[in-house]
């Protein structure tokens, strides 16, 4: 298939990007101020208080246990780019940390919006390009993408990636991808693709090799160089190798195969301790995997973009940690999704398309003063 960055559209893509985020987070502001809380309060809660920690603070230098044995929660556990482009945006501009956190996560979300709408055009046209970046803006947990989570950044380089993917720019996707890696774990999704289709293209051109035959064994070597920095400068702070993997033993993550999952489906499905969020998360797990299907049967959908989602959600599925996080999780993919959807709705009116994204956008606000201000457990 053929990638074509159109500038002036990528433009607007942000900017209804930006128009419609912005209304769901005038809704958020608002209703959190009515209740009786600070803006950087509410910029600082749940893992933006701890990226934010890390931007100003720096890593704990030791790993602390409890009574059971098991890593007490910190910082650790955490990858560095996010948080070093907060420090290094409040060194330049002596904005607060929360305010410069803010800004690198708009910043970065529009940017991600741009590449959303390059990779939808470029298979299903102009006007689902557009739609799927308006859904992506009011999807319910897109709350991650306004104050200061990781989400954001790694969307950015997440898309972006793909679309140097699918455009054969393999250097390119291998540096992404390496970036990527620095941000969050879950990068190893996006490695795994990276990997597959470098080996398939070389695959593809055996006993044919050309003078540009180097660039996808270099995106192979490049992809995974961003998780390796991390896991190791983590460890580094508390002097051993594993650290990264020892602090994160305390948020519950390590790969269980679908037993925490199936224990929380079992949990809801028998309304034992019901919490709204559950249904949210129950349909995120059912709908994702309908689209994993859905996608495949779809020989329009490029099969790197296919690997993505379902490895996404296998990820997703396999670890067990918070199970209201996991729609945060999936925000990052939820685009490959969202074409599904897009591509039908790009031919509806005008008139119905905006008071969808309207009406979207309130309720991702009302919903995100649930899940940052309302709700115990963390999102």
């Amino acid at each position: 298939m053929t990638i074509r960055f159109v500038r002036h559209e990528a433009h607007l893509a942000a900017a209804l990007y930006l128009a419609v985020a912005l209304l769901g987070f005038a809704v958020l502001v608002l209703i959190n101020h009515k209740l009786g809380h600070g803006t950087q309060e509410l910029l600082r809660r749940w893992d933006s208080a701890n990226y934010l920690d890390i931007a100003e603070r720096g890593y704990p230098r030791e790993i602390r246990y409890r009574a059971d044995g098991l890593p007490e929660w910190s910082r650790l556990a955490f990858f560095p780019l996010f948080p070093a482009l907060i420090r290094a945006l409040q060194l330049f501009t002596g904005l607060p940390f929360p305010y410069a956190g803010a800004v690198v996560v708009w910043f970065a979300a529009a940017v991600a919006a741009a590449g959303v709408h390059t990779l939808v055009r470029s298979i299903a046209g102009r006007r689902a390009g557009f739609a799927c970046v308006a859904l992506w803006a009011c999807s319910p947990c897109a709350f991650a993408l306004w104050v200061p989570y990781s989400e954001a950044v790694f969307s950015a380089l997440l898309i972006w990636a793909l679309v140097a993917l699918l455009a054969r720019r393999w250097v390119t996707a291998g540096v992404l991808c390496a970036f990527a890696g620095l941000v969050r774990p879950t990068a190893s999704v996006l490695v795994g693709v990276v990997m597959a289709a470098a080996v398939w293209e070389l695959w593809r051109r055996r006993g044919q090799w050309g003078p540009q035959d180097w660039r996808p064994p270099a995106a192979v070597a490049l992809a995974p160089l961003g998780l390796i920095v991390s896991w190791l400068y983590i460890g580094s702070r508390v002097g051993r190798v594993d650290g990264w993997f020892e602090a994160e033993r305390a948020w519950g993550q390590s790969f269980d195969f679908g037993a925490g999952t199936l224990a929380f489906v079992r949990r809801a499905a028998a309304y034992q301790h019901f919490d709204a969020r559950q249904g949210v998360v129950l349909a995120l797990i059912l709908l994702a995997a309908a689209a994993v299907v859905a996608l495949v049967l779809d020989r329009s959908v490029p099969w790197p973009l296919v690997i993505a989602l379902a490895g996404a959600w296998v990820l997703m599925v396999g670890t067990p940690g918070s199970p209201f996080s996991k729609p945060r999780f999936m925000l990052p993919f939820l685009p490959i999704a969202l074409l599904l959807v897009a591509r039908p709705l790009a031919r509806a009116p005008w008139a119905v398309r905006l008071s969808l994204y309207g009406c979207g956008a309130v309720c991702a606000g009302w919903y995100a003063v649930g899940l940052l201000v309302v709700f115990r457990q963390s999102p």
